[in-house]
């Protein structure tokens, strides 16, 4: 069953990916580039774990399971850049100014390094059985929460408030809610189908975010706001 699940949504993903590609060739901006990275590492993540007890133990499931961990490290923040120019080219002020331009880049760059401490340089890959899965989880020890993915939610819930502010869009901010409410309710309690249909929600509710604003926002693409 669990095997189903995993991939279901990386099948999900995928067809998430597709349309997110195909919004960057439509609109290339730095934001629709990043939107894309997160859900491509997503999609490679749900596979190996889903295909994990057909591979078996051994070598081979080891290395197609460190791009697991990379992939997590680099992309995982990159929804950050993502929500900002989302935010940007709703029209909001805050979003535009030097320091948010910036300091995107800086948050960004920051959880990248924490998350390649937490998620490869501290990686201690342990198997694991769980429901017919078989898989690698980290048994490192670098202490501390997910910083790339709680301040990659941080900075989407509060761009999604703004979208929803000014262009009365609101799936962006009812996609990371429900991201947040599968983060904090145990998967015992609330079964693996709620709590692994997190990332797909939410992935979804930004590649239709994407959309939107494309729609909307004809004169904007291809353009990237810059700080004012």
């Amino acid at each position: 069953m669990l095997t189903f699940i995993y991939a279901a949504c990386a099948v999900a993903q995928a067809v998430l990916a597709v349309f997110a590609i195909r919004l960057f060739v439509k609109d290339r901006t730095p934001g629709n580039f990043m939107l894309i990275l997160p859900i491509a590492a997503v999609v490679w993540d749900n596979s190996i774990v889903a295909l994990g007890a057909t591979i078996g133990d051994g070598p081979l499931l080891v290395g197609l399971s460190w791009p697991r961990y990379i992939g997590h490290a680099l992309f995982t923040p990159a929804w950050i850049v993502a929500a900002v120019g989302f935010a940007q080219r709703c029209g909001s002020q805050w979003a535009k100014t030097k320091i948010v331009t910036i300091g995107q880049w800086v948050l960004y760059g920051t959880c990248v390094i924490l998350g390649f401490l937490r998620s490869v340089i501290f990686l201690v890959m342990e198997p694991s059985t769980e429901g017919g899965l078989f898989y690698y989880r980290n048994a490192g020890t670098f202490p501390g929460p997910p910083f790339g993915s709680v301040f990659m939610l941080i900075v989407v819930l509060i761009c999604a408030v703004e979208v929803l502010r000014l262009i009365k869009s609101p799936w962006m901010l009812l996609g990371s809610l429900y991201m947040l409410i599968t983060v904090f309710i145990p998967t015992d309690i609330a079964g693996f189908v709620f709590s692994n249909s997190g990332e797909v929600i939410m992935a979804l509710s930004l590649v239709a975010t994407g959309y939107i604003l494309y729609k909307r926002f004809p004169e904007l693409r291809g353009t990237y706001s810059r700080a004012d």
